[in-house]
């Protein structure tokens, strides 16, 4: 078993040119070590320059990683302005004025919300802003964070919040990134969710918001590999992403439930999920694998390539879904990608859009609900969205606690839209008198 370490712009394709007629050497696996989660995400371009080389064991890559941070770094500080509710919070694309408030004084809340921008009458109206944190731009994160912003620019009269999709490397990322504070809305996968509330990766200050689409394991294998289920990847040469990414951690899950080792394997490659379809098509891989929402056009170009598309589903696949609560049985629709003519079984998780606690419950409340008023229209727009059941948005995949605005969208509970109060205006709400909640209607 061998395996090909990809850093700093080392690709398939410089192997290539060193040797046209034969897949590249390969060294030891797992020395890679960028951190991504997401298909599509790019390789990491805040490793230092070091030209195309390959790495073997006694040549560990040194990369400084952005997305990695010191924890310590991280404590609440009393005398931090950056300080919301106990935890750091400084989002990416936010106004000063919409994040930095006085917390123990609730008329604060309105202030902290209270940026205006003048109309053309003259006006001033109050505004707000939602940034949500995605991944690659060309992967299908990015695509839904700027679907659902479009939808929220086309309601903007409704709310008055501004939208912008920011990009990231991934799941591994925005998490990294939420618990720098930086973060304010980030979509990952129901199994992040589920970890982070059983604490076995704890993210401090994530809440739930709703879940998004489906993400299916699917193989996409070259015809001529015999390979035509889990069991068949022995001997095979296959990529299963780089160290410390998320598809990386679910092949492990994946091929231990099948009784399958690295060590099984003709060669293993550690490279970036971009690569895959390049892989494919230069005969390089037998086999790649990707939990990702469908359609998407990575699988769909790499189709191009005398390759066809495998489930993951079968009888050991449904004892991992029993084991685990985050993953869901599901079907990939016949005539998703070119040549699949029948449905697929396999299994997989959703995609999870969650907040920062410290985040504005007003912009959280309308986020939420215009996707989920939306949702019909978003199947029209966008094929990822398909998938989407609206009342599974709910009822599927959100562990950690509801973030308060969410909270007060999908009615959990009495209180839980307790802080719409604050939204109006200040008198009112120091005089005692019932909120109107002006905003929700």
């Amino acid at each position: 078993m061998a395996s090909l370490c990809i850093a700093g712009g080392v690709t398939f394709a410089a192997h290539a040119q060193e040797a046209s007629t034969s897949a590249p050497a390969a060294s030891t696996a797992g020395a890679a070590s960028p951190s991504g989660a997401e298909a599509g995400t790019p390789a990491p371009s805040n490793v230092a320059p070091t030209g195309d080389q390959e790495v073997g064991l006694d040549k560990q890559v040194q990369t400084f990683d952005v997305d990695q941070y010191n924890a310590d770094q991280l404590q609440p500080n009393k005398n931090n302005p950056d300080l919301v509710d106990g935890l750091i919070y400084k989002p990416d694309a936010i106004p000063l004025s919409q994040y930095r408030r006085k917390t123990k004084d609730p008329n604060s809340l309105v202030a902290f919300s209270n940026a205006t921008e003048i109309m053309g009458d003259g006006k001033h109206e109050r505004s707000y802003y939602a940034a949500i944190y995605s991944g690659s731009t060309s992967g299908v994160y990015f695509q839904v964070a700027a679907k659902i912003c479009d939808m929220m620019r086309k309601s903007y009269e409704r709310h008055r919040v501004h939208c912008v999709p920011l990009r990231s490397q991934g799941v591994g990322s925005n998490i990294e990134l939420m618990k720098e504070g930086r973060v304010q809305l980030m979509i990952v996968q129901s199994n992040n969710n589920w970890e982070a509330q059983a604490g076995v990766n704890p993210i401090i200050g994530a809440r739930s918001v709703m879940s998004l689409h489906d993400e299916m394991g699917l193989l996409v294998v070259r015809k001529d590999s015999d390979i035509n289920s889990i069991a068949d990847l022995k001997g095979k040469r296959i990529n299963i992403g780089p160290e410390g990414s998320a598809s990386r951690e679910l092949w492990m899950e994946l091929l231990g439930q099948y009784g399958l080792k690295l060590e099984d394997m003709e060669t293993v490659y550690d490279v970036a999920q971009d690569y895959n379809q390049l892989g494919i098509c230069e005969d390089y891989i037998d086999a790649f694998g990707l939990w990702i929402g469908h359609p998407a056009r990575l699988i769909e170009d790499s189709l191009n390539c005398d390759a066809k598309v495998i489930g993951m589903g079968g009888p050991l696949t449904q004892e991992l879904v029993k084991a685990n609560r985050y993953f869901f049985d599901q079907v990939l629709p016949a005539k998703t990608y070119s040549g699949q003519e029948q449905a697929l079984d396999s299994y997989g998780f959703k995609a999870s859009l969650m907040a920062y606690e410290a985040a504005d419950p007003y912009v959280v409340y309308w986020v939420a609900r215009i996707i989920h008023e939306s949702i019909e229209k978003l199947k029209t727009e966008f094929p990822t969205f398909s998938s989407v059941v609206a009342k599974d948005m709910f009822g599927k995949g959100n562990f950690l606690p509801f973030h308060k605005g969410a909270a007060c969208y999908w009615e959990t509970d009495m209180h839980a839209c307790d802080w719409q109060e604050f939204y109006n205006d200040p008198a009112k709400a120091n005089s005692g008198s019932k909120p109107s909640y002006t905003y929700m209607q």
